[in-house]
Protein backbone atom coordinates (compact mmCIF):
# COMPACT_ATOMS: atom_id res chain seq x y z
CA UNK A 1 0.00 0.00 0.00
CA UNK A 2 0.86 2.91 -0.70
CA UNK A 3 2.92 4.92 2.00
CA UNK A 4 1.00 8.48 1.87
CA UNK A 5 -2.91 6.31 1.57
CA UNK A 6 -1.79 4.67 4.95
CA UNK A 7 -1.08 7.87 6.70
CA UNK A 8 -4.47 9.49 5.04
CA UNK A 9 -6.22 6.39 6.26
CA UNK A 10 -4.41 6.47 9.75
CA UNK A 11 -5.39 9.86 10.20
CA UNK A 12 -8.68 9.59 9.76
CA UNK A 13 -9.08 6.74 11.99
CA UNK A 14 -7.40 8.67 14.42
CA UNK A 15 -9.92 11.72 13.80
CA UNK A 16 -13.01 8.57 13.43
CA UNK A 17 -11.72 7.62 17.06
CA UNK A 18 -11.32 11.33 18.19
CA UNK A 19 -14.89 12.12 16.76
CA UNK A 20 -16.49 9.22 18.16
CA UNK A 21 -14.93 10.13 22.30
CA UNK A 22 -16.56 13.54 21.86
CA UNK A 23 -19.91 12.81 21.17
CA UNK A 24 -19.95 10.06 24.13
CA UNK A 25 -18.60 13.11 26.19
CA UNK A 26 -21.74 15.10 24.54
CA UNK A 27 -23.94 12.20 25.33
CA UNK A 28 -23.54 11.94 28.97
CA UNK A 29 -23.43 15.30 29.25
CA UNK A 30 -26.68 15.86 27.25
CA UNK A 31 -27.99 12.72 29.77
CA UNK A 32 -27.19 14.77 32.86
CA UNK A 33 -28.89 18.02 31.91
CA UNK A 34 -32.33 16.18 30.73
CA UNK A 35 -32.16 13.93 34.43
CA UNK A 36 -31.29 17.58 36.15
CA UNK A 37 -34.38 19.10 34.30
CA UNK A 38 -36.97 16.36 35.02
CA UNK A 39 -35.81 16.40 38.72
CA UNK A 40 -36.33 20.57 38.65
CA UNK A 41 -39.77 19.90 36.74
CA UNK A 42 -40.77 17.32 39.24
CA UNK A 43 -39.61 19.75 42.04
CA UNK A 44 -41.54 22.11 40.40
CA UNK A 45 -45.26 19.73 39.76
CA UNK A 46 -44.75 19.27 43.44
CA UNK A 47 -44.73 23.61 44.50
CA UNK A 48 -47.77 23.35 42.62
CA UNK A 49 -49.59 20.51 44.25
CA UNK A 50 -49.02 22.20 47.01
CA UNK A 51 -49.90 25.70 45.88
CA UNK A 52 -53.30 24.21 44.92
CA UNK A 53 -53.82 22.14 48.12
CA UNK A 54 -53.50 26.12 50.16
CA UNK A 55 -55.87 27.64 48.19
CA UNK A 56 -58.29 24.63 48.66
CA UNK A 57 -57.51 25.48 52.56
CA UNK A 58 -58.46 29.08 51.97
CA UNK A 59 -61.44 28.55 50.55
CA UNK A 60 -62.47 26.19 53.42
CA UNK A 61 -61.17 29.14 55.95
CA UNK A 62 -63.45 31.05 54.17
CA UNK A 63 -66.52 29.02 54.28
CA UNK A 64 -66.09 28.59 58.01
CA UNK A 65 -65.48 32.46 58.54
CA UNK A 66 -68.81 32.57 56.89
CA UNK A 67 -70.84 30.36 58.30
CA UNK A 68 -69.38 31.84 61.57
CA UNK A 69 -70.99 35.03 61.12
CA UNK A 70 -74.20 33.96 60.50
CA UNK A 71 -74.62 32.07 63.62
CA UNK A 72 -73.18 28.29 63.12
CA UNK A 73 -70.18 27.97 65.24
CA UNK A 74 -70.08 24.37 64.79
CA UNK A 75 -67.29 24.38 62.03
CA UNK A 76 -64.90 26.95 63.66
CA UNK A 77 -62.69 24.08 66.03
CA UNK A 78 -61.53 23.02 62.83
CA UNK A 79 -60.03 26.86 61.85
CA UNK A 80 -56.42 25.32 64.08
CA UNK A 81 -56.26 22.45 61.92
CA UNK A 82 -56.93 24.24 58.68
CA UNK A 83 -54.42 26.76 59.61
CA UNK A 84 -51.88 24.03 60.48
CA UNK A 85 -52.50 21.97 57.58
CA UNK A 86 -51.69 25.95 55.58
CA UNK A 87 -48.25 26.07 57.65
CA UNK A 88 -47.14 22.59 56.85
CA UNK A 89 -47.67 22.92 53.09
CA UNK A 90 -45.83 26.39 52.98
CA UNK A 91 -42.87 24.74 54.70
CA UNK A 92 -42.64 21.87 52.39
CA UNK A 93 -42.81 24.83 49.57
CA UNK A 94 -40.20 26.44 51.31
CA UNK A 95 -37.66 23.15 51.20
CA UNK A 96 -38.75 22.16 47.82
CA UNK A 97 -37.61 26.23 46.52
CA UNK A 98 -34.76 25.44 48.83
CA UNK A 99 -33.37 21.97 46.81
CA UNK A 100 -34.54 23.53 43.03
CA UNK A 101 -31.84 26.88 44.31
CA UNK A 102 -29.47 24.31 45.43
CA UNK A 103 -29.51 22.55 41.86
CA UNK A 104 -29.15 25.82 40.12
CA UNK A 105 -25.35 26.62 38.94
CA UNK A 106 -25.86 30.29 38.95
CA UNK A 107 -27.01 33.45 40.96
CA UNK A 108 -28.66 36.12 40.17
CA UNK A 109 -26.36 39.61 41.09
CA UNK A 110 -28.88 41.89 43.45
CA UNK A 111 -27.17 44.76 42.37
CA UNK A 112 -27.60 44.46 38.41
CA UNK A 113 -29.69 41.30 37.73
CA UNK A 114 -26.91 39.46 36.12
CA UNK A 115 -26.84 35.66 36.25
CA UNK A 116 -23.09 35.21 37.94
CA UNK A 117 -21.59 31.87 38.42
CA UNK A 118 -22.35 30.29 41.94
CA UNK A 119 -18.75 30.09 42.96
CA UNK A 120 -18.32 33.82 42.37
CA UNK A 121 -17.76 36.20 44.94
CA UNK A 122 -18.59 39.27 43.40
CA UNK A 123 -20.37 40.19 40.07
CA UNK A 124 -18.35 40.60 37.16
CA UNK A 125 -20.77 43.57 35.70
CA UNK A 126 -21.15 45.58 38.44
CA UNK A 127 -18.81 44.51 41.44
CA UNK A 128 -22.12 44.02 43.96
CA UNK A 129 -20.80 40.77 46.48
CA UNK A 130 -22.95 38.13 46.02
CA UNK A 131 -22.71 35.97 48.80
Amino acid sequence: MDPNVKLILERAKATAIYAAEKAGKMADAATKKAGDMAALTKLNLQIFDLNTDIDGLYKDLGRIVYLAHVGDESFVADLDDKFAQIDEKLAKIAELREAIADTKTTVVCPGCGKECSKGDEFCSKCGHKLN
